[in-house]
């Protein structure tokens, strides 16, 4: 029996459902981000369509797809309009008004 022995292959699959436990697992179309790569992809198979550990991604606007297993992934941030931080979007146009001091 190899109950006993751990291939790599066992160690990836049981981190990866973990991580997936534990939190955020990608799904087909969604903005992941590869820290390996240190680019971000569009999920477009996940490991059971293909019968691996692995996420199949693409580049959003379109290119040569790769692969990554799920402990390389995590949650790429929506931007907002205008390629604005979350503080920035948030903001008055033209910013706060100055504090005069007095009271409201």
């Amino acid at each position: 029996m190899t109950e006993g022995r751990r291939t790599p292959q066992s160690i990836q699959r049981r981190r990866a459902l973990a991580d997936a436990a534990a939190g955020w697992a990608p799904d087909r179309g969604d903005l992941a981000y590869d820290t390996e790569r240190r680019r971000p992809g569009v999920v477009v198979a996940l490991p059971e369509d293909t019968g691996t550990t692995v996420y199949h991604l693409r580049p959003e606007g379109g290119g040569d797809g790769w692969t990554a297993p799920l402990i390389r992934l995590k949650e790429h941030p929506e931007p907002t309009d205008n390629d604005l931080t979350l503080d920035e979007a948030a903001m008055p146009p033209g910013g706060f008004p100055a504090d005069r001091g007095g009271a409201s």
